[in-house]
């Protein structure tokens, strides 16, 4: 992955694919998104430092069950550690991932701490909504979806896809409209 995000970009198009735009997210904009997790991974944190005050832990070198437990915990234990600092995960991350609206698609690339492409394809997406802040940056959200019961997790009920922190947004929300494509009629529109 090169240093220019719309080479970036280029690099991942496919046979006639025409890139519409591409940048890369405000690490600081991106690092904001990961406050939840910081607290959850606090709240995890002061429940197994309960469990060790109130003598919950088990002495792991009695036996093979207690060490078990005893290992589950520091598991745990390093879990919520990276919840924790899952803020400064992410601003090293965002500076290898690249947002990009094609003629065809949406896409986040990102290198670390794993190459991966996101893909989502106009059928997929909702209508744009934008954010603005005061630093000229803004957040385009293009999809929203209310999770099945069997997909929520701490992480939350709705699935949020969004660019976050970019510049621009009104226009990157116009060249994912133009993207999505005109909204089809619903023939029960005009009843009442």
């Amino acid at each position: 992955m090169s240093g220019d995000p719309l080479e970036t970009a280029r690099q991942a198009l496919e046979p006639g694919e025409t890139l519409v735009w591409a940048d890369r997210p405000s690490p600081e904009a991106f690092a904001r998104t990961k406050v939840p997790q910081v607290i959850r991974g606090v709240l995890g944190l002061a429940v197994i430092a309960g469990l060790h005050w109130y003598g919950y832990v088990p002495d792991w070198r009695i036996g093979g069950q207690h060490a078990l437990l005893f290992g589950f915990l520091i598991a745990a234990s390093a879990y919520c550690l990276v919840l924790i600092f899952s803020p400064n995960i992410a601003k090293i991350s965002a500076r290898s991932m690249v947002y990009a609206v094609t003629d065809r698609r949406i896409m986040i690339l990102s290198l670390w701490p794993f190459r991966r492409s996101r893909v989502f394809l106009p059928g997929e997406i909702d209508a744009p909504r934008t954010m603005a802040t005061e630093a000229g940056r803004g957040v385009v959200v293009f999809l929203e979806r209310k999770l099945p019961w069997w997909k929520r997790s701490a992480g939350g009920s709705y699935q949020i896809e969004a660019f976050y922190g970019i510049a621009d947004a009104p226009m990157v929300a116009e060249a994912i409209e133009k993207l999505k494509g005109p909204q089809e009629a619903s023939p029960f529109d005009n009843e009442d």
